[in-house]
C-alpha cells in the first residue's frame, strides 16, 4: 500500500538556497502535516532574470542544504527538462507520479500578485492548494483573478532574508554566516560563486 498524505512543493531559483527557504518549508510541513516537501530548483524562471549560478550549482546547493533533513527531498525535473520552467508542467509530473496525493504548493506572499502572469494559471489553481507564507512588505490580499483559488495561510518566519540580499553581501566580501547553511557557504567559496 502506497504512503498517504499530502505532498508539498517549494520551487524557486534557490540562487542561493538559504535559511529562509528551509524555515518556510519546515513550518509548512508541520502546519499541514505534509508527508514530504520537494524542493524544485528552476532551470529558467519565466518571469525573473536568469539565475546567477548555473542550474547544476543551484541543484547541488539545495542537496547540501537539505541533506539529512527529515521529509525534505530535491526534485531535479525542471533542470532535467531544461528551458523555461513552468509550474504547470511540474504539477502535472507530480500528479502522474502521485495520483492520489493532494499537492500543496508553497509560496511567499511576494508571489501572489505574479500568479496571474504564470503560464496557464487557471489550470494551476485546479491542480494544487496554494500555501502562502507572509513576506514582510508584501500583502496577503488576493488579486481579483485569484479569488477562486484554494489558498491556505501558514506561520512564516517573517524574515526579510532573500537570495538577492545574500548575493549582494557575498559580492561585498561578507561571510553571510548564519544566513545559509555552512555546507552551502563552503560550496559557494569552493566554486567562487557570487563574488
Amino acid at each position: 500500500m502506497a504512503p498517504s498524505g499530502p505532498l508539498g512543493i517549494i520551487g524557486g531559483s534557490f540562487d542561493p538556497v538559504h535559511f529562509g527557504h528551509l524555515a518556510i518549508a519546515r513550518l509548512a510541513q508541520e502546519h499541514f502535516r505534509l508527508r514530504k516537501i520537494y524542493f524544485v530548483p528552476a532551470s529558467m524562471p519565466p518571469h525573473k532574470s536568469l539565475p546567477h549560478a548555473s542550474p547544476r550549482h543551484r541543484l547541488d546547493m539545495v542537496k547540501l542544504a537539505i541533506k539529512g533533513e527529515t521529509g525534505f527531498k530535491v526534485w531535479d525535473g525542471e533542470i532535467r527538462r531544461g528551458g523555461k520552467s513552468y509550474t504547470l508542467d511540474t504539477l502535472k509530473s507530480f500528479t502522474r507520479s502521485n495520483p492520489h496525493a493532494p499537492i500543496y504548493f508553497i509560496i511567499g506572499s511576494d508571489n501572489l500578485k505574479e500568479i496571474p502572469l504564470w503560464h496557464k494559471y487557471p489550470e494551476l489553481l485546479k491542480r494544487a492548494t496554494f500555501c502562502v507564507a507572509h513576506r514582510p512588505g508584501h500583502s496577503l490580499e488576493l488579486p481579483r483573478e485569484l479569488r477562486s483559488m484554494r489558498i491556505k495561510i501558514f506561520p512564516s518566519p517573517e524574515w526579510k532574508i532573500s537570495s538577492t540580499m545574500i548575493r549582494g553581501y557575498l559580492a561585498q566580501g561578507y561571510s553571510c554566516e548564519y544566513l545559509l547553511p555552512k555546507e552551502v557557504l563552503g560550496y559557494i567559496s569552493k566554486h567562487g560563486l557570487y563574488r
